[in-house]
């Protein structure tokens, strides 16, 4: 069963009208291209296609690292950087 996006009436048969509020349901098609707006949208394409087509790729690239990293915790922040100076150390010492 699914409810209804606009009024979240429980949907118990397979018309296309909302009975409560009279809205059309989305069709399979209209939820599949949703879904995969909002994969291109979160994905690593997606965030490339973003900056590459800003104005000004610099703020746009920094506003996307402040965006991942909005959602990682203290630990893989320190993790990150750990593993980031580890490289460096390792291609100095190389150098």
């Amino acid at each position: 069963m699914s409810v209804c996006q606009s009024c979240g009436f429980e949907r118990k048969y397979l018309g296309k009208k909302c009975p409560s509020c009279g809205e059309f349901y989305l069709t399979i098609a209209e939820l599949i291209a949703e879904q995969e707006a909002n994969d291109e949208k979160h994905s690593f394409k997606g965030r490339c296609k973003r900056i590459l087509n800003a104005e000004n790729s610099k703020d746009a690239f920094w506003l996307e690292v402040e965006h991942i990293m909005s959602g990682l915790s203290k630990k893989s922040i320190f993790t990150i950087f750990l593993i980031i100076s580890f490289v460096f150390a390792l291609t100095l010492s190389v150098l």
